[in-house]
């Protein structure tokens, strides 16, 4: 029995009618004026994709790379939990991470960049696009964007003058979920996704990262950039500034494409009350305030104890909160301010603070069970709805 057949039996829908029309109505505008991206990205990947079978569908490519990611991070999880394989602390002592898994990474961020970058062009060379390829490309996006700094972060260590207690990737994390908000909430407010000069930079340095710990090993990252600021506390800031730097551009962006005179051709801006506009931060706020007051007055210093569970799990919040909003701009329909998944995290605040401490991991670990089942189905059920809604199928190019 397939899920949209199980979810019709108990009445569960995501999408309501309006918004199914909605993305019935929806077209795709995107404005891209990095050079990287136009001079090298574009042309390598019009080459490449003609590598690719026409029977192969787009959301394949994006699953695959979107799994590599996963790949990526699994394999850092199970050699290196709690970031203490590249520490030099004393009384640290685990075994490090082999070069190998660095090589693979490499190769993974390589290959999901790619796939990322060529899904599109096979989707308008096989004539399959569709707002459910967009949607699936975007959401898969919005969960991935939490593996990079928690996959990076291996390479610092923990506890020693090079990284600090893991609890200092928090702000970097909330940084670059925030960064990936920031785009959605420029189109959610335009109808125009301007895409940021700084995504392809970023996945080339991230690679090369990669293949530095490969061939040099992590302890190449031992250097200070500048007397009292090493290369470790450089990265860190750099993922903050990168929303710091985001958050202006966007402003800017909005305010010109108001200003400007409209072509036919684009989307019609959305007329919002500055609430209304305001709207998308209102879920993200609420996960960052609840997540960092769970850091603060934990009594096992748990993000310290379980860093990598801990943030993935908002990882997972967020890219439920990102898929509401990406739906939202793609219907035209408002979007929500509060988000369902914030509730087993207030519950889990609640009864940590309430119980007894050694109860807390067990609470983390069941907690992020939760909403990793809840946002599967939520994304699946999606996903399921728009097949049936357009007539097509996610993984094949046949109708249905």
């Amino acid at each position: 029995m397939c899920l949209s057949s199980i979810n019709g039996m108990v009445g569960l829908r995501y999408l309501s009618q309006a918004q199914l029309q909605g993305f019935s109505n929806y077209k795709y505008k995107a404005i891209d004026t990095s050079p990287l991206s136009n001079y090298v990205m574009h042309p390598f990947w019009d080459t490449v994709v003609k590598i690719f079978p026409m029977w192969v569908a787009p959301n394949i490519l994006t699953f695959v790379g979107w799994f590599m990611m996963v790949i990526n991070f699994a394999l850092l999880s199970y050699y290196d939990w709690d970031y203490s394989a590249t520490s030099n602390s004393v009384g640290i002592e685990r075994a490090p991470i082999p070069r190998w898994v660095w090589l693979y990474c490499a190769f993974g961020q390589f290959f999901s960049h790619h796939l990322d970058g060529i899904d599109g062009k096979q989707a308008r060379r096989t004539k399959s696009t569709s707002p459910l390829g967009e949607l699936f490309d975007h959401g898969l996006d919005s969960w991935a964007t939490v593996f990079i700094p928690l996959s990076l972060y291996s390479m610092l260590g923990r506890g020693d003058e090079w990284a600090g207690p893991p609890s200092q990737a928090f702000f970097p994390c909330l940084a670059v979920l925030g960064t990936f908000l920031i785009s959605h909430w420029e189109k959610y407010i335009t109808g125009v996704l301007y895409l940021p000069w700084l995504y392809d930079v970023t996945q080339l340095a991230v690679t090369a990262a990669y293949l530095v710990n490969f061939y040099f090993g992590t302890d190449f990252w031992h250097f200070y950039v500048l007397p009292d600021l090493n290369a470790a506390y450089t990265l860190k800031w750099v993922l903050i500034g990168s929303f710091v730097f985001s958050l202006p551009m966007s402003i800017w962006n909005i305010v010109a494409h108001y200003m400007s005179t409209p072509r036919p051709e684009d989307p019609p801006p959305r007329r919002l009350s500055f609430l209304e506009a305001m709207a998308p931060w209102v879920p993200f706020l609420l996960m960052s305030g609840l997540y960092g007051a769970w850091m603060v007055l934990s009594p096992t210093d748990i993000v310290n104890r379980e860093p990598r569970i801990f943030l993935f799990s908002m990882g997972v919040v967020f890219s439920n909160i990102g898929c509401r909003l990406i739906i939202s701009q793609m219907s035209g329909e408002p979007c929500e301010l509060f988000n369902l998944l914030l509730v087993p995290l207030a519950l889990a605040l609640a009864t940590t603070l309430a119980l007894q401490p050694h109860y807390e991991r067990l609470i983390l670990f069941a907690y992020a069970t939760t909403v990793l089942l809840a946002h599967l189905h939520y994304g699946a059920s999606v996903v399921q709805e728009l097949c049936v809604h357009f007539k097509i199928h996610c993984f094949t190019l046949t109708k249905s």
